[in-house]
């Protein structure tokens, strides 16, 4: 149980130093919605949806954009949520490092 207390502390801890860039990129990704909702025939809800499950890789396939610039930023949306997953997956994985080292010694 301390390890995993230790880990969550430095995760939050992590996640609290990276937040001008995460931020950043929810910004991209919101701002991408709001171009795709513009150039199609979306509600913007509907493109904030789709904006973030693409970026999350996801990618249900309920919405999908038609217009060659909406799929050119569906691409960028990828590309920006795979460097925001992979930041937050870095945060996990020092945590992980640190709570074992202090707990276990490892």
């Amino acid at each position: 149980m301390e390890t995993t207390l230790h880990f969550l502390q430095i995760f939050f801890q992590a996640l609290f130093y990276t937040a001008p860039i995460l931020l950043f990129h929810i910004m991209l990704i919101l701002l991408i919605a709001t171009i795709i909702a513009r150039k199609e025939p979306m509600p913007i809800n509907f493109a904030i949806y789709m904006s973030f499950i693409t970026a999350l890789t996801v990618g249900y396939g309920d919405f999908t954009p038609k217009k060659p610039l909406s799929r050119l930023l569906a691409i960028l949306l990828g590309i920006i949520g795979v460097i925001f997953t992979g930041i937050i997956v870095a945060a996990a994985v020092y945590a992980t490092q640190q709570a074992l080292h202090a707990t276990l010694g490892i």
